[in-house]
């Protein structure tokens, strides 16, 4: 099997509920980055990358111009060989951000091809932990009034979920301390079946002192883990805050290679793993995070990208969550992902299974070679 085309498409999706974090700002698109590749034997297989509204034509220029010319005339099952190419090929301008990006969106297609010329689901070639993971809601938006919160935090617990994820980060310090308490005494009185854990999201608006001033606080109330509390350049005062606290500390997304992952976890900075597949570098980077955290004997929660996320949840022991944000892509996507009683079922289709419908999507420009 030999890859003999590929294309790349960017297109700019608006959000249906434009929202806002205490770090980006107002966010009222994202762009996906589509790569679509054409083997001899009739396979296409297709992988992506999205962004918060902005680099999307770096990525796709990144894969245009010094990505595809390695694909050619490749085997996609030597799916190692050519991340590693991928790596050093774009090693000296970026080991971080719109690289691993780039990479990200060819390995996610490079496995996607794979996985159908075995005609066997993405996470069954990964090999099967299990068919199906526990699901929390993600709230994402800092500017709801704290009415509106509980409404969305009611939908998530409407729809079986075991735990939520609100933002926090506030100007005002008791304001987020009110808004969580408002939300555990919600959850506590929504429903017999178990106790709903709640998490809160930082999205590294604080400094040390003021991260543990906080997890402080929010302990008191019960919350599960604080998440990106500070910078992700930031590892030993990552570490000063899991040290200071009996919460867990969540992060991940903004780390982009297992290098980065590993002195977090050795400096003992995180007790929960977030890798996210689109940042990191791909599958085959991913996989290799969460064989880190493995052998840490942590737990691994995802971040967005829940259509690919399950999957890989799906093939490793030590799976937590699949992070399900309250703005969805479904509205574009030919077969969003199933959710059933709490979890999402991975889909039983060759291939990773995520297929964007593109006459809904708005191109921002041609593919350039």
């Amino acid at each position: 099997m030999k890859i003999k085309e590929a294309t790349t498409g960017l297109y700019r999706v608006p959000l249906r509920n434009p929202h806002a974090d205490a770090t980006h700002g107002h966010m009222n698109q994202v762009e996906l980055v589509i790569v679509k590749l054409f083997t001899d034997v009739g396979i296409e297989a297709s992988g992506y990358a999205y962004t918060i509204g902005r680099g999307g034509a770096a990525i796709k220029a990144l894969i245009d111009q010094e990505l595809i010319p390695l694909l050619l005339n490749e085997d996609p099952r030597y799916v190692e060989s050519l991340w590693e190419k991928m790596w050093w090929q774009l090693h000296w301008v970026g080991r971080g951000g719109v690289a691993t990006f780039a990479i990200s969106a060819v390995d996610m297609a490079l496995w996607d091809a794979i996985a159908k010329a075995a005609a066997q689901p993405l996470g069954a070639i990964l090999g099967l932990h299990r068919d199906r993971v526990p699901v929390y809601g993600s709230g994402v938006d800092l500017n709801l009034t704290l009415d509106e919160l509980l409404e969305e935090v009611g939908r998530f617990v409407e729809r079986g979920f075991t735990a939520v994820k609100i933002k926090v980060g506030k100007n005002d310090p008791e304001e987020d301390l009110e808004r969580v308490d408002a939300v555990r005494n919600f959850l506590d009185g929504a429903r017999g079946r178990g106790r709903i854990a709640l998490m809160v999201d930082a999205n590294m608006r604080w400094d040390v002192p003021k991260a543990i001033t906080m997890g402080r606080e929010f302990e008191k109330l019960g919350v599960l883990w604080l998440e990106e509390p500070l910078i992700p350049d930031d590892v030993e005062g990552h570490a000063k805050v899991a040290d200071a606290l009996s919460m867990a500390v969540a992060a991940g997304e903004n780390l982009h290679s297992k290098y980065e992952f590993k002195r977090y976890i050795s400096a003992g900075a995180l007790d929960i793993v977030q890798p996210d597949v689109v940042t990191l570098g791909g599958v085959t980077e991913w996989l290799k995070v969460a064989a880190i955290a493995e052998a840490w004997n942590l737990p691994v929660a995802t971040h967005f990208a829940d259509e690919i996320h399950v999957h890989l949840l799906c093939a490793i022991p030590n799976a937590m969550y699949l992070e399900h944000h309250a703005y969805r892509l479904d509205d574009y996507l030919i077969n969003p992902l199933i959710l059933k009683d709490g979890y999402a079922i991975m889909p039983d289709v060759p291939g990773h299974g995520v297929y964007f419908d593109e006459t809904k999507l708005t191109r921002v420009s041609e593919n350039v070679r």
